[in-house]
């Protein structure tokens, strides 16, 4: 067994308190590979900066992000890096029947991350057709993800972008349903934060306070924001950051 009682309901209370697709697929499992996938199941705790997946090397297990964010970065010379992409819960990492990663995966932010050992974990696949569907869909999920990541990135003026980002977290926001008003909370430093959409701190600042003037969102703290209206921030985003329901 991969983890002991006491874990082992820390790893379930987890899973029930989760947001997003996670819970909600772990749900559907049937009791037998619902028992076979947690069984293999380890939590571990991250520091902002603890690297989960050098750049270059096979992914030795598949994880989910259950709490913070991650960074898909690059390096671009022993000085400078650049984060390519963000993971935020529940989404994976991780490459089955594939080679090694292109980018390294870093902490941004203190997060917990659920490992599966990925040769097991490819076993109960092949055993539970129900937990090889759950593991297509994040899949199909994460390539939805990678998408709306680079019409982010497509965004002509910094007031598009940082709406687009808003966008994103919105929509994993909702994917909770806990019903009242989407709030998004940005975990990220101004620093990363602004470094990821090309921009300078005072720009970003800037940006999120013209949305608020246009009605787009409520700043309730400098990382925490309401979003009164989905389509209205969809319309902010100047791209086809698609609002309709998942």
């Amino acid at each position: 067994m991969a983890n002991d009682a006491d874990s082992r309901a820390e790893i379930e209370a987890v899973i029930d308190g989760a947001d997003g697709l996670l819970v909600k697929l772990m749900a559907t499992l049937s009791p037998d590979s619902r028992e076979a996938l947690l069984s293999l199941a380890t939590l571990r705790s991250l520091q902002a900066g603890d690297v989960i997946l050098e750049d270059g090397k096979i992914a030795h297990e598949i994880g989910y992000l259950v709490e913070g964010v991650a960074g898909m970065i690059q390096s671009v010379d022993q000085h400078r890096r650049h984060i390519v992409g963000l993971l935020v819960p529940t989404d994976i990492y991780g490459r089955m029947l594939d080679g090694p990663s292109s980018y390294r995966i870093e902490a941004l932010t203190p997060a917990r991350i659920l490992c599966f050992p990925g040769g097991p974990f490819e076993e109960v696949l092949h055993r539970y057709p129900d937990v090889e569907r759950l593991f297509l869909v994040h899949l199909l999920d994460e390539m939805d993800a990678a998408r709306e990541w680079l019409l982010l990135i497509s965004g002509r003026k910094m007031v598009e972008r940082v709406a687009s980002f808003l966008m994103i977290l919105a929509r994993r926001a909702r994917a909770a349903d806990r019903g009242g008003p989407i709030i998004v909370r940005n975990v990220l430093s101004r620093k990363d934060l602004a470094q990821y959409l090309g921009t300078r701190k005072e720009t970003l600042s800037r940006a999120f306070h013209e949305l608020e003037a246009q009605g787009v969102i409520r700043i309730l703290t400098p990382e925490t924001f309401e979003v009164p209206d989905l389509q209205a921030l969809t319309d902010a985003c100047g791209n086809d950051l698609d609002a309709g329901e998942e």
